[in-house]
């Protein structure tokens, strides 16, 4: 049996300061886990927003600060983190994904920006490319899975048992930052888990909308992982700041 330590997407964002990570980075020394997964969407990427670009908000942001303030992410949490190493993998979230696009919309790039450019592979962590599931000890983990066949992020209410409708096995994801945690009996006495484990932030995001009062925000524990099972923890962001801040 295992332990995960699930870090939902911690949008590192230039402008504001990276402490949480090392509150997370502190708790994972003292947690020991063997897996750390890193749920997507680690940096936010304003500078190749279209939401707002030409808009005022859009002035200043620069991809090359971006780049520097996400790897000075990585480099704290990974300072904090015990001798031992565990196994860290990072999901690829539509915020990284940003480059991919650019990228593609504008192909005199292409070599030029890269997801690359983020050092996630200097820092210990495998990176496994947005919208592509990762199998661990029978749980599936994936920056968010489809509904129908528009393609769209599963979302609404309980996001948690559409995970489960959609894969039939236990399945973690995040993106909507919305905590949601659903268990299904099966006949032989197996459990699948369903958890969209929120998100790993502390600043106001524009793009919330007034809905950010819904989010939950802090690190989750699997403890016990075997075969999908596992016992549930979680740990607010705010009393991770009162321990490690």
């Amino acid at each position: 049996m295992s332990t995960h330590l699930i870090i939902p997407d911690p949008h590192v964002k230039v402008g504001v300061s990276n402490d949480r990570l090392i509150w997370a980075g502190k708790f994972a020394r003292e947690l020991k886990p063997d897996v750390i997964v890193c749920l997507g969407d680690w940096v936010s990427m304003d500078s190749l927003s279209h939401f707002d670009r030409g808009k005022k908000a859009f002035e200043g942001r620069r991809y090359n600060k971006e780049i520097d303030h996400a790897e000075d992410a990585l480099d704290i949490f990974s300072h904090y983190l015990y001798t031992k190493k565990p196994r860290k993998v990072m999901l690829g979230g539509n915020h990284e994904y940003r480059i991919t696009k650019f990228v593609n919309d504008n192909p005199e790039l292409d070599g030029k920006l890269s997801v690359q450019d983020i050092p996630f592979k200097a820092y210990g962590w495998e990176y496994h490319d947005y919208e592509i599931p990762v199998e661990i000890d029978g749980i599936l983990y994936c920056h968010h899975f489809a509904s129908g066949i528009m393609g769209r992020p599963i979302s609404g209410d309980n996001i948690a048992s559409g995970l489960l409708k959609k894969n039939h096995q236990s399945t973690t994801a995040g993106h909507s930052h919305l905590f949601d945690y659903a268990v299904r009996s099966m006949i032989n006495g197996r459990k699948l888990m369903g958890l969209n484990a929120g998100c790993y932030l502390n600043h106001k995001e524009s793009f919330a909308k007034g809905t950010q009062h819904l989010w939950t925000s802090g690190l989750v524990v699997k403890r016990n992982v075997s075969k999908g099972e596992y016992n549930l923890q979680t740990i607010g962001i705010k009393e991770l700041k009162k321990r490690y801040g």
